[in-house]
């Protein structure tokens, strides 16, 4: 008995797909990204080492909804990139992971939030960025 399996388009159909999926998450990315920087500016969020957006403080009422929204929305389309990402070039997630937050502490402006690595490991702090190239280095006063 001889069985033979034809697959007719499927990949085709579900490559075309994916294409498009990764297409709007870019476009959804590139529409809200003067949203994200006020929320950046605000104070209001800040870049956690999962390569997403973490809310710091949360307003009330209407506004704080927009936040909520607008970060959930935000980090939607970055967990849908990092999945392909992490598909397309056959790598763990968390190596993704890793490389967008280093990516987005080394993007973000002096005085936004980061998420750094915490002194013991597996762990982590927020601290305000302060330099323009600086990416590890905590907000720390000097008394």
């Amino acid at each position: 008995m001889e069985v033979h399996v034809y697959q007719h388009g499927e990949s085709d159909e579900a490559a075309k797909e994916a294409k498009l999926s990764y297409k709007e998450a870019m476009t959804r990315r590139r529409n809200r990204m003067q949203e994200i920087q006020d929320l950046k500016n605000n104070r209001l969020v800040g870049e956690s080492h999962q390569g997403t957006l973490s809310i710091r403080s949360q307003p009330a009422g209407d506004y704080g909804n927009y936040v909520k929204e607008t970060v959930e929305a935000e980090n939607a389309d970055r967990e849908f990139l990092i999945g392909h990402e992490a598909e397309e070039k056959s790598v763990p997630i968390d190596d993704v992971r890793r490389m967008q937050w280093r990516h987005w502490q080394r993007k973000s402006f002096p005085g936004e939030w980061i998420e750094l690595e915490g002194d013991q490991p597996d762990t982590y702090k927020w601290a305000q960025k302060e330099g323009a190239s600086e990416a590890e280095e905590p907000s720390e006063a000097v008394e």
